[in-house]
């Protein structure tokens, strides 16, 4: 099938983190002349009382141009769609498997070109957690991932709370942008969609009761999402949530008419399958109905009182008066990216109000959240979520903490008592951490989104911060002033790595999607060599030659001096494109071992390479690739896997020391050595902090330090744990 290309796009959108915007009825953005259309931007704005609504919902396409059998099924989905006419056509994310070029247009080439202006997506998981564009494929090839458009009286709108580079959701800044556009809509009934299902069993976004609270004034009546392969209907905070099944393994789509009666507008959603050959009829099912008109009874707002103590959480809940059952839960702060069906512990009724007590022995002292639901005789619920603190002795103490506003995404870097924190928010900023007083903001710099972390420089002199904007910047340690800046075509979304070569110059080593650079202090580019498909790690020195993980499945090493490739060694035997990058080392910080020996981490295994030749020496089995290994006093080398598990190997065999579970999940915030102790410091990516002992393997649970996710590594200076998270604070704890 002949098409054009993907559609001509910004590099980025300027009004949020990832640019919500308001679309006139000819999907043209508001107040940016020139941007659009997209697919989908001509959807007409038809006003109540004309043609009823009726459009199409599908999701998880996952379009792969590997499986042919997958494809000629979305090819059936996609006539079978035309052939229904529908106004418009909501895509829920997942497109494709994992957002290449390549994949995007197999993934255009299946669409008829009558339905291609009709379609609206929103980006999935997969779309943007192996995006080292940072969306800039996604939005030239379908536009903004978060807008909001008019039909039939209704207002819908696109959400995008995917995290670049990562598996959850957040949605963060962009609420503020949600909300003032739900306040321009007015009384008009709004309906989202977006990847991630929400409430429930749902833990996939972090912030859902950021959200809830946020949309909670406002007529919003329905959701739509994806994700889970299954369709799955809920009905919560005054809303009707529908998650649809995939449409990879099977010909299935979700049709959506409005019809109106004596109780008002509502939407009617019906599973469509398709028979097993296109001579034999689709089967349809009525799925449910979503409510345009507000109910005359709903269950309101629940306030709650806590009183924690050592063993339980005494509670006290006033629900509405249309309750009939109230329970409650401590928030499963380790459940990250999936669902949980944990207990739930009933409250009593006495008169208005509920009371009991929830068990929060084995929970480890520090900041949680409490769930509350209020459910009516209809099976209605009402979910409310409140901020406690857990009693309980503890090594660490919240000192301070700095908010910064963003996300705090990459590493934190520290030189003496500097510290360089930065957000996706573009703001770098640097502290002075002196004794036990609050740390002295040295300077704030701008940059485009800085999603990994930075590195200093001529010894301690220079600042280097990698951008989403494309830039590679250099800033005055002291003052923050920009030295220099090296740009690239494409986003820099890796850690830079800096290492001296003989005579003691140092070389400054980054890599932007598929280009590694080294470049000297003053900036100048010495050379570059490409990285097939596409890195998103750190790249690892001797002194003589730099390693780099890559998309296609392979550990690279150059020459330091020339950039010319030395060898290459396969991490995977996966068969096709997508498995040789999510199972590869394309996110690993590569480590040069002490005895030499390089380590590259996949997520099934740690690989020791000689140097010189790319042999494997030894390898391990876990999924080490998302935390840096650290070596220890003893000359073993601490691994941590993905799942928490901490082990000490020797560097020379692999031979395992010992072994142990720390945390329960970790990505991308690697244990910190304590100077003076030795002790090992482990943030979890549910913000649980572990002491380990390198020497025995002994692990103490020691608090929960917040209610964010974390992928920022740590650092200590003096006594003090100095932590990131994507809530956007930058936090102390006396050690």
């Amino acid at each position: 099938m002949d098409h054009a290309g993907p559609s001509r796009m910004p590099t980025s959108m300027p009004l949020t983190r990832r640019g919500f915007l308001g679309l006139s009825a000819a999907g043209v953005v508001i107040g940016a002349t020139g941007w659009g259309p997209w697919p989908g931007g001509g959807v007409g704005a038809a006003e109540a009382g004309e043609e009823p609504l009726r459009f199409i919902v599908l999701t998880d396409t996952h379009a792969n141009e590997d499986e042919g059998e997958r494809m000629a099924n979305l090819r059936r989905v996609f006539a079978a769609i035309e052939g229904e006419d529908p106004a418009f056509v909501l895509h829920c994310g997942d497109i494709t498997d994992y957002g290449s070029d390549e994949s995007f247009s197999a993934y255009r080439d299946l669409v008829p070109a009558s339905l291609w202006d009709r379609l609206r997506h929103v980006p999935g998981n997969h779309e943007i957690r192996w995006d080292t564009s940072a969306r800039r494929r996604f939005q030239r090839w379908f536009g903004p991932t978060s807008y909001g458009f008019d039909a039939g009286g209704v207002h819908f709108m696109a959400l995008d709370p995917t995290q670049l580079l990562q598996e959850p959701g957040l949605f963060g800044d962009d609420l503020a942008a949600l909300e003032q556009e739900l306040r321009e809509v007015g009384d008009r009934p709004s309906i989202l969609f977006l990847h991630y299902p929400l409430g429930g069993q749902n833990y996939f976004v972090d912030d859902t009761d950021a959200l809830l609270r946020t949309i909670d004034p406002f007529p919003v009546r329905g959701i739509f999402a994806g994700h889970l392969h299954r369709n799955e209907v809920d009905r919560f905070n005054g809303l009707t949530q529908v998650t649809a099944i995939t449409a990879r393994p099977g010909p299935f789509f979700l049709r959506v008419t409005e019809k109106s009666d004596e109780h008002g507008r509502a939407l009617r959603v019906e599973h469509v399958s398709l028979g097993a050959t296109d001579s034999e009829p689709p089967t349809v099912a009525v799925l449910t109905e979503i409510p345009l008109t507000p109910p005359a009874d709903a269950l309101e707002a629940i306030r709650v009182s806590s009183r924690p103590g050592a063993e339980e959480v005494a509670l006290t809940a006033i629900p509405s008066a249309l309750a009939t059952a109230v329970d409650a839960r401590l928030h499963p702060q380790a459940v990250f990216g999936t669902t949980d069906d944990g207990a739930w512990t009933p409250l009593e009724r006495r008169g208005r109000s509920w009371h009991g007590a929830v068990d929060r022995r084995g929970v480890a002292p520090g900041r949680h959240r409490m769930q509350v639901r209020a459910s009516d005789a209809t099976g209605d619920r009402r979910q409310e979520w409140v901020d406690i603190e857990l009693p309980g002795p503890t090594r660490s103490r919240p000192s301070w903490e700095l908010e910064l506003g963003g996300q705090l995404q990459g590493a934190l870097a520290a030189w003496g008592s500097t510290v360089i924190a930065c957000s996706t928010s573009g703001r770098v900023e640097a502290v002075e951490v002196r004794g036990r007083r609050r740390p002295r903001t040295l300077w704030t710099a701008d940059a485009g989104a800085v999603h990994r972390g930075a590195a200093f420089a001529a010894g301690g002199e220079r600042v280097i911060v990698p951008s989403a904007d494309g830039r590679l910047r250099a800033l005055d340690a002291r003052r923050g002033g920009t030295a220099w800046t090296s740009s690239f075509e494409k986003p820099v979304l890796t850690t830079p790595l800096v290492v001296t070569i003989d005579g003691g110059d140092e070389r400054i080593l980054v890599s932007a999607e598929d280009t590694l650079r080294c470049l000297d202090l003053t900036g100048a580019t010495l050379w570059e060599a490409p990285v097939p498909v596409r890195t998103a790690g750190r790249a690892a020195s001797d002194g003589e030659r730099v390693y780099v993980g890559a998309g296609d499945g392979r550990g690279y090493a150059y020459d330091l001096r020339t950039g010319a490739v030395l060898w290459s060694v396969l991490t995977t035997t996966r068969p096709d494109r997508y498995r040789q990058l999510i199972y590869g080392p394309w996110v690993d910080w590569v480590e040069v071992l002490p005895t030499g020996a390089v380590l590259f981490s996949t997520v099934t295994e740690g690989i020791a390479v000689d140097p010189r030749t790319g042999v494997e020496i030894w390898r391990t089995p876990g999924s080490y690739v998302f935390a840096p290994s650290v070596p220890v006093a003893d000359g073993g080398v601490l691994l941590t896997s993905e799942w928490g598990v901490v082990t000490v190997v020797d560097p020379a065999t692999g031979v395992q020391r010992w072994s142990a579970q720390a945390v329960p999940r970790v990505f991308d915030a690697g244990p910190v050595l304590h100077p003076r102790t030795g002790a090992a410091w482990l943030v979890s990516v549910g913000g649980l902090l572990a002491e380990i002992q390198p020497s025995t393997g002994a692990v103490t649970v020691d608090r929960q330090l917040f209610t964010a996710h974390t992928f920022s590594t740590p650092v200590i200076v003096e006594d003090h744990l100095i932590v990131a998270a994507q809530d956007g604070v930058l936090r102390g704890f006396t050690i």
